[in-house]
């Protein structure tokens, strides 16, 4: 089932009414219409009967399209309402100025990252703060890394897969930007990444963006490199949503 729903570029969250008969497994799709190499949030759940589902969008396109699809064809879209986006502007980090420019210059790069050229180009902030290079893929001795992003400890400039960034939503891509700014802007240990997961989802979240695009991105970071430190990280992660983490 296919819905365009007009969002007119506003933050907002999409309340979804979804209905089926029977216990089904669901795909839920959101994109822009006009352009579906900008996904808001692409996401599985299981549904029998009657439920709302909640996708935010703390940036939105003029119109949004809207997918559910299931293996029998039986999960359908009731109704849909727009709803205020939940966020906390009033967090401690939105009164530092570094933070503030970084989010705009990351959400502008996470919405576009699809197009953008890769292959080395620098991308820029606005007030030239901060610096981007998109690869094509990150290499580590001469063998693909499974890494999507990485931040120089000297420089503060971030590296980033474009082979990883497209399989990403807006929102993964922003919990990957924001935890790498986080090590060497916020950090008081600048390697602890238990400390930048810690800092990175508290603006994430107080910004508005969904927590499960967030958990999907770390788990899928998690799999491809399941050390003792991302076990570690992993259980930080479930405390930090269990407990609805905000400040």
């Amino acid at each position: 089932m296919i819905v365009n729903y007009p969002t007119y570029n506003e933050s907002c969250t999409i309340e979804l009414s979804l209905f089926s008969d029977k216990n089904s497994e669901f795909h839920l799709i959101v994109e822009d219409a006009n352009d579906d190499n900008i996904v808001f949030t692409n996401r599985t759940g299981k549904l029998s009967g009657s439920k709302k589902y909640y996708v935010r969008l703390p940036i939105s396109p003029e119109e949004a399209l809207i997918e559910v699809s299931s293996p029998n064809n039986n999960v359908e879209i009731d109704d849909i309402r727009t709803l205020d986006l939940p966020t906390n502007l009033d967090s401690k980090y939105f009164d530092n100025p570094e933070v503030i420019s970084f989010v705009n210059f990351a959400e502008e790069f996470a919405y576009n990252a699809s197009t953008l050229t890769a292959g080395k180009t620098k991308y820029h902030s606005d007030d030239d703060l901060f610096t981007i290079i998109y690869l094509d893929a990150i290499i580590v001795d001469g063998e693909v890394d499974p890494t999507p992003a990485r931040i120089s400890q000297k420089s503060g400039i971030i590296e980033v897969s474009k082979k990883d960034f497209l399989e990403y939503t807006i929102p993964m891509r922003m919990a990957i930007l924001l935890h790498e700014f986080s090590h060497f802007y916020l950090n008081e240990i600048m390697e602890d990444e238990i400390e930048a997961d810690r800092h990175s989802l508290n603006i994430y979240m107080a910004l508005g963006y969904p927590r499960i695009d967030a958990y999907n991105v770390y788990l899928d970071v998690f799999a491809n490199a399941p050390t003792e430190l991302n076990k570690d990280r992993y259980e930080e992660l479930n405390k930090l949503f269990t407990n609805n983490y905000i400040q």
